[in-house]
């Protein structure tokens, strides 16, 4: 199932919040209009979205609650108080929200009271296309994999820097007041085993994403739309326009900057130059020369 184009703009400004029902948690995001919502949830091993429009609603609504009459914004005024306080909520979910999955599909079943009579609900999620699946996961999870990384690696980096001032400190004669301060020199690779082995958990499953990545992902989104816009004023063709041969093959459609290059007959092309950045890993990290100072005299730096 594919999201149209203003929901799905609309969806991706949200950050994924946690939902749980019953044992199960799942990354979430629901928009609710006056007259439409949209719901999008993932285990991380697969991803449902269902987007529903006033006819949708109103027909259902009179399938599940054939007592009850009331405006369609009044169904998804209710239905918006009764969701949003389930996300992110360390509470437990109440029984009046539960879940059924088939093969294609999850069901949302909300049991409830509206005006004081009973109120029925189903959310029919159907399994979204890879489209949204890589425009809300993937591209800004990746996205937020290399900003993370790009940080770490200008940590580590400033710490050595550190541990070279210290050094040059301790050439000169300076000591420490206090041996509490005393810390042992940085060795990223030593950090890295130790972070892996004990500090990442166990994932089985969608765990709640703090205010700090929340943020990232916003920030984010907010560059991946500015890129995409910037990619259409210049006339670029999108990744997922491709041509077919007769052959049936399909084949990725010509970067048109290849065509200005005007490479000589029969020279050789030259590899494209990767930035450095890029290529390092966390664990990776070009030499860094440390010259030795000179001894001084002490000059109390540290006293």
């Amino acid at each position: 199932m594919a999201l149209s184009q203003d929901m799905d703009v609309l969806l991706l400004k949200l950050p994924w919040q946690i939902l749980h029902i019953g044992d199960c948690r799942f990354f979430a995001k629901v928009s609710f209009t006056d007259s439409s919502y949209c719901f999008l949830l993932s285990d991380l091993s697969s991803v449902w979205c269902e987007e529903a429009a006033a006819d949708v609603i109103q027909e259902r609504s009179k399938e599940l609650n054939k007592r009850l009459t009331a405006p369609i914004s009044s169904f998804l005024s209710h239905l918006s108080h009764f969701i949003r306080p389930l996300l992110d909520s360390i509470e437990k979910t109440p029984h009046s929200l539960s879940c059924s999955r088939a093969p294609d599909r999850l069901l949302l079943h909300v049991k409830s009271r509206l005006s004081g009579l009973p109120f029925y609900w189903d959310f029919h999620c159907r399994e979204a296309d890879i489209r949204t699946v890589c425009r809300h996961f993937l591209q800004p999870l990746i996205s937020m994999s290399k900003a993370l990384d790009a940080q770490c690696q200008e940590l580590c980096t400033l710490l050595r820097r550190k541990d070279e001032e210290i050094q040059d400190y301790q050439e000169g004669g300076a000591v420490l007041s206090r041996d509490r301060l005393r810390t042992e020199t940085f060795d990223d690779h030593a950090f890295y085993k130790t972070f892996i082995s004990k500090n990442i958990p166990e994932q089985r499953g969608p765990s709640a994403l703090s205010d700090r990545l929340q943020q990232l992902y916003r920030d984010v989104v907010v560059i991946q739309e500015q890129q995409e816009t910037t990619a259409a004023g210049d006339g670029v063709r999108p990744l997922t326009e491709q041509s077919h041969d007769g052959d049936g093959h399909v084949s990725a459609a010509p970067d048109p900057s290849t065509d200005q290059q005007g490479v000589d007959d029969g020279a050789t092309q030259k590899p494209s130059q990767v930035p450095l950045d890029d290529v390092l890993s966390l664990t990776q990290h070009p030499p860094i020369v440390i010259s030795k100072a000179k001894k001084r005299k002490a000059k109390g730096l540290f006293t």
